[in-house]
């Protein structure tokens, strides 16, 4: 099966490091969001050094991945939860998948159960920088196999 069509927008997070709260700090280096092609659905990844990342997990189907992916201690790996993203009602939901990429050469691996069909759905991709507009908020990097993302 051939995979969908996929927009990874990443923003370099401007508060990374500073605090919210007593011995409290945002640790996100990336923050993102997918768009998949045909979905209605817009999700959410924040790309964390792998020890923050580990710590993160909540559900069961979390902790499975832990346990697949096994202790990956690299600098060069920034890993992320999927959360989906309902705009209307700013409801985020943890999705079974997670996401990784490699900052030597920003490749990008996102895998998640697709909720509609039950079906295991993986994209490896190479995140590209994107010119900056002064006044705009522009992704630092865009991950994409889609043809053309003016149709979106």
């Amino acid at each position: 099966m051939e995979a969908k069509e996929i927009a990874v927008r990443l923003y370099e997070n401007k508060t990374f490091g500073t605090t919210y709260g007593k011995g409290q700090y945002r640790s996100a280096v990336f923050n993102a969001t997918a768009d998949v092609m045909g979905h209605n659905t817009k999700y959410l990844l924040d790309y964390h050094q792998f020890d923050k990342f580990e710590h993160m997990a909540r559900t069961d189907e979390q902790l499975e991945v832990l346990r697949q992916i096994g202790s990956v201690k690299t600098d060069d790996l920034l890993f992320s939860w999927v959360l989906s993203y309902d705009a209307t009602t700013k409801c985020k939901t943890p999705v079974y998948g997670y996401s990784f990429i490699n900052t030597k050469d920003n490749t990008l691996a996102l895998g998640m159960m697709d909720e509609s069909t039950d079906e295991w759905t993986q994209w490896r991709l190479t995140a590209k920088p994107c010119k900056t507009t002064q006044g705009k908020n522009s992704p630092t990097l865009l991950a994409t196999n889609a043809q053309d993302l003016s149709t979106w």
